[in-house]
C-alpha cells in the first residue's frame, strides 16, 4: 500500500527510460486496459486508492471539524485555518480545495475498479473483495462530501453533492453535472456502504492487515455512523452492537495506547502512516517547543473543561507554551515525529457512544443500555459513573463524553 501513489488512472506519468528523452511523446496517462491487465495490476490500483484515502484523512477533516466546533482555534498565519476557524471561507481557500479534490480523486479511483475489477482473471472470492474495499470507500468519501458540503434541511438550503459513479475519461458534459438533492447525497453513502459490507471478508491475515485494511466490522461500523447521522436509531444502534460484540474490539486501558500503539484493540480501522506516507497532522497540533508549527491550539474554555476532573486519563495528552503573553494548550495525541502516526477512523468507543445515544432516542436497550455504554467509555479514561435522570439530563452526559 505504502509509496505507491497511483492517484487515477489518468495519473502523469513522469519515469522516461533511455537517452533519447526528446525524442519520445510525453505520456499523459495510463489506459485502463494495462491497469486492469491481470491480477497484479490491479492490486496496484487498490494499493492506489489507499494511499489517496491516506491523503483524505491525513489532517484535513479532523483539522477542519475542530476549527469549525468550540474546541480549537487557529493562532497561525495560515489564512485558510484562519478562515475556517471563523466561518469565512473564501473561494480560493486551498487547503479546503485539496481536501475536495482528493475526496474526488479517490471516488474516481473507487469507480475504476467497480468497472472494472469483474474483467480481470482473479479469484471470485477476490473480486469481492476488491469490490468490498472500493464501495466502502466511495460511501465513506461521500460521507465526507455530504458532512463538508451538503446542505441542513430546514436550516440552510437541501441541496446534496455532484455524484459520480462512472469513471472519468477526460472533460464532457457530464463533468459539469449539477448538485444532488440531499437526500440522493445521503442515499448514495448508505447504499455504497451496504454494497461494501455485503462483500467485505469479515476479517484478514493478522491483526494489523484486520485493521489497516478494510472489513465488514469497518463498512458496519460506517453505517453505524451514518444512520447515527440521519436519526434513524433503531438501525444505528443494531450496526454498533455488532461491531461491540465482535471479540476483536474492545476499550483499551490506559487511554493513551490508542494513540500510542499501532492497530490497538480498539481500532476497527486504521489509517496506516509513517516517516514516508505521513500524515501532517502531529505538526498542526504540536507546539513549536517540542517541534510542531503549533498553529491549532484548545480554547481557553475547552481546556478547562478537558482538565476539570483530575482522575481523567485523557488530560495527560496536552502540552503547553507561552504565546502573546499567555499560556496556550494543544493535543499531544499523535506524537511521532515525521508525522508518522497512525489515525484511528473507526474506534469501539465511538460505537458505545452511539448506541448509547440511539437507546436514549427509543432504540433498544433504553436508558439503562444508554448509562452502561456511557459509562463503559467513562471507566475506560479513569473516570467514575454517572446516573444522570431524564433524556435530556443523558443526552447532555453522552454530548459530553463525545467532547
Amino acid at each position: 500500500m505504502k509509496n505507491l501513489k497511483l492517484y487515477s488512472l489518468v495519473a502523469l506519468v513522469t519515469v522516461v527510460f533511455g537517452c533519447e528523452v526528446l525524442e519520445h511523446e510525453p505520456q499523459q496517462q495510463i489506459s485502463t486496459e494495462l491497469a486492469f491487465s491481470n491480477e497484479k495490476s490491479a492490486e496496484a490500483v487498490l494499493n492506489g486508492l489507499y494511499n489517496e484515502a491516506q491523503l483524505v484523512y491525513s489532517w484535513r477533516p479532523f483539522i477542519f471539524g475542530d476549527l469549525a466546533s468550540d474546541a480549537v482555534q487557529s493562532i497561525d498565519t495560515w489564512d485558510a485555518f484562519n478562515q475556517v476557524d471563523t466561518y469565512n471561507n473564501s473561494a480560493d481557500n486551498t487547503e479546503v480545495d485539496d481536501f475536495y479534490t482528493q475526496i474526488y480523486r479517490g471516488i474516481d479511483m473507487a469507480n475504476q475498479i467497480i468497472a472494472n475489477a469483474p474483467n480481470v482473471d482473479m479469484p471470485a472470492a477476490k473480486i469481492e473483495d476488491f469490490l468490498g474495499q472500493a464501495y466502502t470507500f466511495r460511501g465513506m468519501f461521500y460521507f465526507e462530501l455530504a458532512r463538508y458540503w451538503s446542505g441542513i434541511p430546514n436550516a440552510y438550503n437541501e441541496e446534496g453533492v455532484v455524484i459520480r459513479t462512472t469513471p472519468s475519461n477526460g472533460i464532457n458534459d457530464e463533468s459539469y453535472a449539477p448538485r444532488a438533492s440531499f437526500e440522493a447525497t445521503w442515499a448514495q453513502v448508505l447504499s455504497d456502504l451496504q454494497e461494501g459490507y455485503s462483500r467485505l471478508p469479515d476479517a484478514r491475515g493478522n491483526n494489523a492487515e484486520n485493521r489497516r485494511r478494510l472489513t465488514k466490522p469497518a463498512a458496519a461500523a460506517m453505517m453505524a455512523r451514518t444512520y447515527f447521522y440521519q436519526g434513524n436509531w433503531p438501525q444505528a444502534a443494531s450496526f454498533a452492537t455488532e461491531v461491540i460484540s465482535n471479540s476483536r474490539f474492545t476499550l483499551v486501558e490506559p487511554f493513551s495506547i490508542i494513540y500510542r500503539t499501532e492497530f490497538s484493540d480498539e481500532s476497527i480501522f486504521e489509517m496506516d502512516y509513517n516517516n514516508i506516507d505521513f500524515s501532517g497532522i502531529r505538526g498542526w497540533y504540536y507546539p513549536p517547543n517540542l517541534g510542531g508549527r503549533g498553529g491549532v491550539c484548545f480554547h481557553p474554555q475547552y481546556h478547562a473543561y478537558l482538565t476539570s476532573d483530575p482522575d481523567d486519563e485523557r488530560a495527560s495528552l496536552i502540552a503547553s507554551r507561552e504565546f502573546s503573553g499567555q499560556t496556550v494548550y494543544y493535543s499531544t495525541k499523535y506524537d511521532l515525529l515525521q508525522n508518522a502516526s497512525n489515525i484511528p477512523l473507526l474506534r469501539i468507543a465511538e460505537m458505545h457512544l452511539i448506541r448509547a445515544e440511539a437507546r436514549v432516542n427509543g432504540a433498544p436497550g433504553g436508558a439503562a443500555g444508554a448509562l452502561s455504554d456511557l459509562n463503559a467509555v467513562r471507566n475506560r479514561a479513569g473516570l467514575d459513573d454517572v446516573n444522570p435522570s431524564g433524556t435530556n439530563a443523558i443526552l447532555s452526559a453522552i454530548w459530553e463524553e463525545r467532547d
